[in-house]
């Protein structure tokens, strides 16, 4: 009870206690079920959970989604489901800006290199990962050990299930547990708006509220070729939701660092952000630049503008929020706190073997490889999926003779089809845009690891970084999908690469160099981190249990919250709705000039659509990037929304909670249905939503 109390101080003094604010990203294995029926009077049931956790849908590498039907419906946003539309697009069948609807069946379009993933089965993995890093092992040792031991636990999950197994760390390494995912590969396309009302607004308005977007898009998961059999579905509420209603999000958080040391949290501000901010300005501008040059080159990288400008949104609102004085006070004062507190407790000694300054050390080894690790290891120095091709290929020969504990991660044998897969995946190839993309990136790596560093003279073979992307992407076969699947089986049989192919030339010729720099990324940075935030995470897990969650991770989390209206920083307020018919007084006010252009779909239907439904609105739900086409759901478990976005300060979230001014947006399910009948007249798909309807 002690610690309880002192718990509940803590929680007071940095102005998050939960008993006023519902914050956090659960795990759908600890969800607090206790809190939200002391505070709202719900029960969520075991049957209840299971269903929604069986109906949420990992989509990609980068958003999420549901199942609303038991015929593998499936809805996701439009902003989530677009590198696909984009994919299946082309000079004459733009499906990015004129959208698409499947009237039959057989109309489904099958959508290129999409995998979904849904969580089936999870187990705690704790006692097993943890016990094979024998006390004392450091460095290169205790990620072997580690590496190995996951290894045996995914192959041999994967081996007795049939399903997609992965080991996924909690708390930094502090729980270890193993998602077992339901995968579907055969996914076609049902309905997309444009993207003139899936994106209303543009870039002004992203990050913004009030919002007026239809940011919605329907596919199918086929097994077997025939639509896959899902009975874990959400049904549509009929009404929608209320203010105040009590509303949850079930998705697929990307990544928060609310549980980072203060002095990792001003390393990311310092030196990771304006970096990473560099890069993203330069793609940005490197992929409007060939966009304005003709109207068939801007179709052809509207999709990567598109993700530029909202990752520079993501990007900016996230360095400025550790640039915000008061966010690093309150961190601060949470980490004195919880230190304070495990003196008191004597958890751990944090004079010489104190855990936050190992953390510090381990940065010191970070910094100077920053930009080399990024440039050569991560490959962003090469911004081309070809070279992403070439170096699966390179690695995946490399790797494949080697015993399993032995590999890198994603090289392993359970990995392999996977990366087979990817690699057969066609797509739409662009030269110029690639050539474009590779040369801003040569120029970067030239910036930053010098023009005489005698790698980067080799890898420029004396050239300037456009003239060698132009050598590069023009003389590589790895356009064609067939050519990547025959050299990846001719790898894995032989061994090795026998080709003469530039791009794998390249891969091959600095392979050494990145390993390295992965090497000491591993050992000397992220172990050392690793096993100091688990001695952490094993204190706070004796001071305060379960009452915690652990940092998002791209997997499956359930959030709570209310429909709640919003007073900003500079003390405007606005209602917890938007409503369709001031989608148009909207473009109104902009003379209807792009990005305030409304599609003739809609200009057609005015007078048809019901001016008072809801159209978009928030809430106070514990989200962030990656929850994009989350189901927003009712205690009863039917969809009253899909979540796509956050508002301006949103993005401090990564750090913190906070439901003063901080609001998640989301389309109203009732724009939803109202926009497929009087817009779009989908008699098919209104059927097959209304059958299961609520």
């Amino acid at each position: 009870m002690k610690r309880i109390l002192i718990f509940a101080a803590i929680l007071c003094f940095c102005g998050c206690t939960w008993a006023v604010a519902e914050e956090g990203m659960w795990l759908f294995t600890n969800p607090p079920t206790e809190a939200i029926a002391e505070q709202y009077g719900v029960t969520l049931t075991p049957e209840w959970l299971e269903r929604v956790q069986k109906s949420s849908i990992r989509f990609g590498n980068g958003g999420s989604a549901s199942f609303v039907s038991p015929q593998g419906l499936l809805m996701t946003n439009h902003h989530v489901g677009i590198s696909t539309l984009q994919r299946m697009s082309t000079a004459d069948d733009d499906l990015v800006k004129n959208g698409y609807y499947a009237e039959t069946l057989a109309d489904e379009r099958k959508c290129p290199g999409v995998e979904l993933n849904v969580l089936w089965e999870v187990r705690d993995v704790t006692a097993q990962v943890q016990a094979a890093v024998r006390p004392g092992l450091t460095g290169d040792a205790a990620e072997q050990a580690r590496r190995a031991i996951i290894s045996k636990i995914e192959s041999a999950t994967n081996e007795e299930t049939g399903l997609k197994c992965e080991v996924v760390a909690f708390f930094n390494g502090g729980l270890y547990h193993l998602y077992c995912y339901k995968k579907y590969t055969d996914i076609r396309l049902v309905f997309a708006p444009e993207q003139a009302i899936g994106f209303f607004g543009g870039d002004p308005d992203n990050f913004e509220y009030p919002r007026y977007c239809l940011d919605v898009t329907f596919f199918r998961a086929y097994e077997n070729d025939e639509p896959a059999e899902t009975p874990n579905y959400l049904t549509f509420s009929e009404n929608g939701a209320v203010d105040d209603e009590l509303v949850f999000v079930s998705g697929h958080p990307g990544r928060t660092n609310r549980f980072k040391t203060v002095a990792e949290l001003k390393f990311y501000r310092d030196k990771l952000n304006p970096y990473g901010m560099e890069k993203v300005y330069r793609k940005e501008v490197t992929m409007k630049a060939y966009g304005e040059m003709s109207a068939e080159n801007l179709r052809q990288v509207q999709t990567e503008i598109f993700r530029w400008t909202n990752y520079r949104k993501v990007r900016l609102g996230v360095l400025t929020s550790l640039q915000d004085a008061s966010l690093m006070a309150r961190k601060e004062a949470e980490e004195k706190a919880l230190r304070d507190e495990i003196t008191r407790a004597r958890l751990l000694n944090l004079n010489e073997a104190s855990p936050w300054l190992q953390i510090e050390r381990a940065l010191k080894q970070w910094e100077p490889i920053m930009y080399a690790h990024d440039l050569l290891e991560t490959g962003e120095g090469f911004n081309t999926p070809l070279f992403t091709y070439a170096r699966q290929l390179v690695r995946a020969a490399q790797e494949s003779q080697k015993p399993d504990e032995k590999r890198l991660r994603g090289f392993m044998t359970a990995d392999l089809p996977n990366i087979r897969t990817s690699l057969e995946a066609e797509s739409p190839f662009y030269a110029e845009v690639e050539i474009a993309k590779l040369g801003d990136s040569l120029t970067l790596l030239i910036e930053k690891l010098g023009a005489e560093d005698q790698l980067v003279k080799q890898m420029m073979a004396g050239k300037s970084p456009q003239n060698r992307a132009l050598e590069l992407i023009r003389g590589t076969k790895l356009a064609d999908a067939e050519t990547r699947v025959a050299y990846f089986d001719t790898a894995i049989e032989v061994g090795q690469i026998a080709t003469d192919d530039p791009m794998v030339e390249l891969a091959l010729a600095l392979d050494k160099r990145a390993r390295e720099l992965r090497s000491v990324m591993e050992t000397r940075v992220e172990e050392p981190m690793r096993q100091a935030y688990t001695k952490i995470a094993d204190a706070r897990f004796k001071l305060y249990g379960t009452t915690v969650y652990p940092d998002a991770t791209f997997t499956l989390r359930l959030t709570y919250g209310q429909i709640k209206g919003v007073t900003d920083p500079d003390g405007s307020t606005h209602p917890a709705w938007t409503i369709m018919g001031n989608t148009f007084k909207h473009g109104e006010a902009h003379n209807f000039i792009a990005p305030y252009t409304l599609p003739d779909s809609w200009m057609a239907a005015r007078d048809r659509i019901e001016a008072d439904t809801p159209m978009n609105t928030i809430s106070t739900t514990d989200t962030i990037g990656g929850n994009s086409g989350s189901p927003m759901i009712n205690a009863a478990g039917e969809i009253v929304g899909i979540l796509f976005d956050g508002n301006r300060v949103a993005h401090a979230r990564s750090f913190i909670y906070d439901d003063t001014h901080i609001r998640s947006v989301s389309v109203c399910s009732t724009a939803i249905i109202e926009s497929l009948k009087s817009v779009y007249a989908t008699e098919r798909l209104l059927q097959e939503l209304e059958t299961v309807m609520k």
